[in-house]
């Protein structure tokens, strides 16, 4: 090409992290100072997301932190997502948590939930219960984000049963419905018989 920018460097770097050449798409960033290109704040979250999908933890840990000290890019809400990420699905939870507690701007519902989800599947039921806390107090969530709460509470609750808290599965749906009013749905599905002539 004989003008390249840093869309087209981003599009090579998430090419990479999409075929599991995670490594790879971080030494793009060498590449692109050598071609006098400066990564924005998508190639920052190109790369992150590469590095939570392989399990680079101290690649991304170490390229979040170099975004403004080195590269001047300032960090928004989805790079921190990215790094909740990457430490919950690594199972530094406690380091995810006090990463979280530590940004300068107020953290969202979707980086408590992120968290949540990383507690599920190492199954830390102490610290689900803290990060839970926080999200079915209602503060992190606006009024309209109902269904969102509600999966709140059954993620909670899903967390006690696996650890087969019963007693405390069946406070965290009576709580559900009776405080917050909150009614998990069923599914439905509708089928189209075909017309027969």
């Amino acid at each position: 090409m004989k003008v390249t920018n840093a869309l087209t460097w981003t599009a090579i770097a998430t090419g990479l992290a999409y075929n599991g050449r995670s490594k790879e798409a971080i030494e793009l960033l060498e590449a692109m100072g050598c071609h006098s290109v400066n990564p924005n704040a998508v190639t920052f979250s190109s790369l992150l997301s590469a590095c939570c999908h392989t399990g680079l933890v101290e690649e991304g840990v170490h390229l979040f932190s170099t975004m403004k000290t080195k590269l001047g890019v300032i960090p928004q809400i989805q790079h921190y997502g990215c790094v909740v990420d990457i430490l919950g699905r690594a199972g530094y939870l406690e380091a995810a948590y006090d990463f979280v507690k530590s940004m300068p701007a107020q953290p969202d519902a979707i980086l408590w939930r992120s968290l949540l989800t990383a507690c599920n599947l190492h199954g830390d039921l102490k610290m689900a219960e803290k990060v839970g806390k926080l999200l079915v107090q209602g503060d992190l969530v606006p009024n309209s984000a109902t269904q969102d709460m509600t999966q709140d509470y059954i993620s909670i609750s899903n967390i006690y049963a696996a650890a087969g808290k019963w007693s405390n599965v069946e406070v965290m749906r009576k709580e559900m419905k009776r405080k917050r009013g909150f009614r998990k749905h069923g599914g439905s599905s509708v089928l189209s018989a075909p017309h027969l002539y």
